[in-house]
């Protein structure tokens, strides 16, 4: 299943107040009534097929350009996939703005005739608006006439309407109720690392997919855009319900899916954008977890205590303790060497038990192999002076992979490789995969400072002791 990254530069939204950011300031009545003057598209030239259409869309007035300038032409392209999916792009005539790339998120060629279809798709010409109801019934269940379409430089607008009082669900990754608030509530989609889960707050991922139960049936709809956004449930002043989509740029790349049961929904979704990976059979039994021992004694200790007391584990975990001052590929020498891990997961795997270790990819900007390589690879993000962007994680000064460097995958596979070696390495079961959305901590973006921000990571490691007592085994 695929996991959004809305944000790609460490550092942004990494503090509290940052948790509650929103790409539209709640508060802004001047700028949403110059939206409200946006003149909208009108639909010409329209082409239809026996799975879809296409049409030219131009700007159907004097530019509003609130943020940035209003593109004159679009397309809008219309693909009926599956007899219960519906593809509804719009995108600028010129193929310029950044869209999620097919090998982050494959895209369908299936075509499937539209009168086969459960969802129909229909348009008006002048102001631009389109409808998806479901064919059977003729019930809509996206109707973007609510507002005028908004398409700039800098920004995206477009709004459904909405049942009164609707059941919503997803748009994660949130902590709010699994019903989505309906009156007055901005859900944010802006990768953060959000240490603790606070409530009403962007979290780790982002899911612009949306599931909504009606009475006679269950619908979804995804928005696929990457960039970040704040998708806004609310009601106007006439007290009609909406749903409205607000992006900071990318294209309105959405799928319907017809349902009509939530496990339709799930799996049409699944069908497209892909399902979990399947778990390992002992995923599924006890595991334990947390931060903080103070050495392969102390883990070598609460394994022993399960088995003393008769409670069978699985798996253990151990978190960034392991690691020498924090750094990522290396084992703390007195605390966590080499030869103490390999004899406690050997003792692990000699009664078909489990471990699992955490990765952080920040790289710790120090003189140890891990970085000497990456530098040598040109894996690492980098300044617009060519200079490695520095910012600070758990063991302090670091610089962080850059994903789409040319070498980053052979850079970071060979990491692996090297220090997870299940003959001469820290033989492992699966991995944490740590703070994989953008998290630079204490040094908010762009971080100009680092090494003052650094001061006190790494946290003060703690005593070294010899074992406290023999351990059966």
């Amino acid at each position: 299943m695929r996991l959004w990254a809305s944000v790609l530069l460490a550092g942004l939204a990494s503090d509290a107040a940052a948790a509650t950011t929103t790409v539209l300031s709640r508060a802004a009545p001047n700028n949403n009534s110059t939206l409200d003057e946006c003149p909208g598209y009108k639909a010409s030239n329209v082409q239809t097929t026996d799975s879809g259409l296409t049409a030219e869309l131009s700007l159907a007035g004097a530019a509003c350009n609130v943020y940035g300038d209003d593109l004159k032409d679009l397309i809008l392209q219309v693909t009926y996939e599956t007899d219960n999916r519906l593809h509804v792009k719009i995108q600028d005539a010129g193929n310029q703005v950044y869209q999620v790339p097919e090998s982050v998120f494959a895209r369908s060629a299936a075509t499937s005739a539209a009168s086969a279809s459960h969802l129909h798709f229909a348009h008006t010409a002048s102001p631009f608006s389109f409808t998806v109801s479901r064919r059977d019934t003729g019930e809509v269940l996206f109707d973007t006439s609510a507002a005028a379409l908004v398409f700039e430089t800098q920004y995206l607008r477009l709004r459904t309407a909405l049942p009164a009082d609707p059941y919503l669900y997803g748009l994660g990754e949130h902590s709010d109720p699994f019903r989505l608030n309906t009156t007055a509530y901005i859900r944010t989609l802006w990768n953060q690392d959000s240490f603790g889960i606070p409530n009403g707050a962007n979290l780790y991922g982002a899911h612009p997919f949306y599931l909504e139960q009606r009475d006679k049936g269950a619908h979804g709809v995804l928005l696929l855009n990457s960039n970040g956004m704040d998708i806004m449930i609310d009601q106007d002043d006439a007290g009609k319900q909406y749903l409205e989509y607000n992006t900071l740029g990318g294209v309105l790349d959405f799928y319907f899916f017809a349902g009509p049961g939530p496990v339709d929904v799930a799996r049409q979704y699944g069908a497209l954008a892909g399902t979990p990976a399947m778990q390992p059979y002992w995923g599924l039994g006890y595991h334990n977890c947390r931060y903080g021992y103070q050495d392969a004694f102390e883990v070598a200790e609460v394994v022993q205590n399960y088995s003393a007391a008769g409670i069978p584990l699985e798996t253990m975990w151990t978190d960034i303790d392991y690691m020498d001052r924090r750094r990522v590929f290396s084992l703390d020498p007195q605390r966590f060497s080499l030869d103490k891990m390999r004899a406690l997961v050997s003792h692990l795997h000699e009664r078909d038990q489990h471990y699992v270790v955490m990765v952080d990819p920040a790289v710790a900007y120090q003189d140890y192999p891990p970085l000497h390589r990456g530098i040598e690879q040109n894996a690492f993000l980098l300044r617009a002076n060519g200079s490695a962007w520095i910012g600070v994680v758990w063991p302090g000064v670091t610089v962080f992979p850059d994903w789409f460097a040319e070498t980053v995958d052979g850079y970071w596979t060979s990491e692996f490789k090297l220090f997870f070696d299940k003959d001469a390495g820290l033989d492992i079961d699966a991995l944490w995969i740590d703070m994989n959305e953008p998290s630079n901590f204490p040094c908010n973006f762009p971080c100009d400072d680092p090494y003052a921000a650094a001061k006190g990571y790494p946290p003060p490691a703690p005593a070294v002791r010899e074992p406290p007592r023999t351990l059966p085994g």
